[in-house]
């Protein structure tokens, strides 16, 4: 068991691997293990020696199995170095009286909290003063990669580890599997982001109780990785090393590897104090229903029979939607990465030390005009140049891996918080619901415009990403409506503007309208003065308020619209559960089978609606109580719109 740990700890923890010393033969100490030169000194060293002979080595934290105590690993025939804290030079007690605690939580039954306590004292003491390999007498400034990951530096030129110095009344040791050094006092542990939340769980109950929440951070036993030993008396395989993977769905969806020690990030995370607050205003978001029509598969252009099966949710199951939702908002939108920071700033800051470094970023933050975080959600400030309400204060602490704004107040703008921006590109029929004429049904034509070809460059369309469009029309001499429908997918209930960007349908040259000169014999074109009206409808196939104003399609240049600049949309339709799929709400367009004014050259004339693209929708807050999130949805049909 111990030379087989031994081999995991060689390849779990990183090594320095510049600075491999032979052993010193000779000296006072070098026939013994680091561990039993500690034994030898307990006038110095026997509070060191007591909690290293009572906690277990873990690896990583699901590690409850091992046996091998810290003391017994450095009795081993490796190569150590440990930098050991010396008698009355920091709070001993404080962990021989959490070895108690442990013990008794064991014998309560309440094991988890007691493998936790455990692994952390590892983590954050033994582990935080020793390293692989030798470090000796190096005369010069040198990296230390820790036992824990941790990189911390270490003069032994000027005698200082970590910020500590070394005891000047002790000499170091040399050992015959490494080097020990006695420490005026304890190394100071560089909290990563969870760690910092993990130890200070009293404040960040919500956040990291949620985290650690099992049914979201889900512990899978791993049957091909464990040992099997023998078959118990019930038939069951007995393990004698089994190995467990996690798998924290929060985590691994914010984007953000806050456990990483090479990697910075800024960090937002409110308090209990805020965490209520924020809850308060982001739960309006999720106004989940108890009742869903799904399964988008339309017939035809009723919208009632659009959605082809059901679903019916308890109300216990709608209130853990909401509560699902309502934190997994807040905690993936945490997390900001500096490396998609302004690249100038980028530039300059990976030039800076990692403590400098850490200083940038957090003052850049807090002033920024807008920071996308690690879920791909932008917060902006709304007052340039001045401190970012989103920070609280501005107090803010530095971990291993980044900064940590540690907010007690809510203070999120409503209107510059958190935008997701998404593309529904026209080119894929899949983003277009259909368009029905006459009982007709289909998804349009999607067409390039090329110039000296269909392009008609009397429309300027510049400001246009691509020159592609889909076209929906009406034949001539159809006196039925039109209908096209897109699918508004993953809104938030709250309300909404939606607007629509859409082209002339003149810029193609086979969709003007021409009409004959009889004095001139020559073709004149005619403006079309296309009108259509918009409404939107709920997964049930009610109208959801008011259809739109009928709006004339501007024949001379690309055009923003305003839809609906307000329109509530009751009922959430983000992150349903799995298998209520294709269920959201419908956006109609109309042109309605009538003769004038919306299609004034009918008889003679093809009509229709050019659409570029559905580039953006966009969630900003415009509820009457403001929140984190806001689900103001701009609809563009277009590109590069400003909102």
């Amino acid at each position: 068991m111990g030379g087989t740990l031994g081999a995991a700890l060689l390849l779990a923890f990183p090594a320095c691997s510049d600075d491999h010393y032979d052993i010193l033969t000779g000296a006072e100490g070098s026939n013994k293990t680091i561990w039993q030169n500690i034994e030898s000194h307990p006038e110095e060293l026997d509070s060191l020696g007591m909690i290293l002979k009572q906690v277990r080595v873990y690896t990583k934290e699901e590690d409850t199995k091992r046996t091998m105590t810290y003391a017994e690993l450095l009795n081993q025939a490796q190569s150590f170095t440990f930098w050991a804290p010396r008698n009355g030079t920091y709070n001993a007690k404080q962990y021989l009286d959490q070895i108690e605690e442990i013990k008794a939580l064991r014998e309560a039954g309440q094991t988890e909290k007691a493998d936790r306590m455990e692994y952390n004292i590892g983590l954050q003491f033994a582990q935080n003063h020793m390293a692989r390999f030798n470090y000796e007498a190096e005369q010069s400034q040198q990296n230390v990669r820790l036992f824990n990951g941790k990189l911390c530096s270490y003069n032994a030129g000027e005698g200082v580890f970590n910020a500590v110095k070394l005891d000047a009344t002790m000499p170091t040791i040399p050992s015959s599997n490494g080097m020990l050094h006695v420490l005026d006092g304890k190394a100071t542990f560089a909290y990563n982001i969870y760690d910092y939340m993990g130890d200070n769980e009293d404040i960040f109950q919500n956040v990291y109780g949620t985290l650690t929440d099992p049914e979201i951070n889900k512990r899978t036993f791993n049957e091909a990785a464990s040992t099997p030993g023998g078959m118990g008396e019930d038939g069951k395989m007995i393990y004698v090393d089994s190995v467990f993977y996690y798998n924290n769905e929060l985590l691994n969806s914010c984007g953000a590897q806050i456990k990483n020690e090479d990697s910075l990030y800024v960090a937002v995370i409110p308090t209990d104090a805020a965490w209520t607050v924020a809850e308060q205003k982001t739960k309006k978001l999720f106004n989940y229903s108890t009742y869903y029509k799904y399964n988008y598969n339309p017939v035809n252009d009723d919208v009632e029979k659009a959605f082809t099966a059901e679903k019916t949710f308890s109300q216990h199951d709608r209130d853990s939607l909401v509560d699902y939702n309502t934190k997994r908002t807040i905690i993936t939108s945490m997390y900001f990465s500096p490396s998609i920071f302004a690249q100038s700033f980028v530039e300059q800051y990976k030039k800076k030390d990692r403590e400098e470094a850490k200083e940038m970023i957090a003052n850049y933050a807090m002033y920024a005009d807008s920071l996308i975080s690690t879920n791909n959600s932008t917060f902006y400030n709304p007052v340039k140049g001045q401190l970012n309400p989103l920070f609280g204060d501005g107090h803010y602490v530095k971990a291993s891996n980044g900064v940590i704004f540690p907010i007690t107040e809510y203070k999120a703008d409503p209107a510059n918080t958190i935008m997701q921006k998404s593309s529904i590109d026209m080119l894929y029929d899949s983003n277009v619901g259909f368009y029905s004429v006459s009982g007709s049904m289909g998804k349009g034509t999607y067409t390039y415009l090329v110039e000296g070809d269909n392009w008609n460059k009397d429309i300027d369309i510049s400001s246009l990403e691509t020159k592609g469009y889909r076209y929906f029309s009406v034949p001539a001499r159809q006196p039925s409506a039109m209908k096209v429908f897109f699918p508004l997918q993953s809104l938030m209930s709250g309300k909404y503007r939606i607007r629509i960007m859409l082209l002339p349908n003149r810029v193609d040259l086979n969709h003007r309208y021409l009409k004959e000169n009889k004095e001139t014999n020559e073709q004149e074109e005619i403006m079309q003065n296309t009108k259509f009206f918009a409404a939107v409808y709920d997964d049930e196939g009610n109208q959801i308020g008011e259809q739109s104003p009928d709006i004339t399609v501007d024949d001379n240049e690309v055009k923003t619209y305003t839809l609906f600049e307000s329109i509530e949309i009751p009922k959430c339709y983000y992150n349903l559960p799995s298998g209520v799929n294709k269920c959201y709400p419908l956006l109609k367009l109309e042109i309605p089978g009538k003769l004038k004014p919306y299609r004034p050259y009918l008889k003679t004339q093809p009509s229709g609606l050019s659409v570029v693209k559905i580039l953006s929708i966009c969630f900003a807050c415009h509820c009457a109580v403001r929140t984190m999130l806001e689900p103001y949805f701009n609809l563009n049909i277009a590109n590069n719109e400003q909102q």
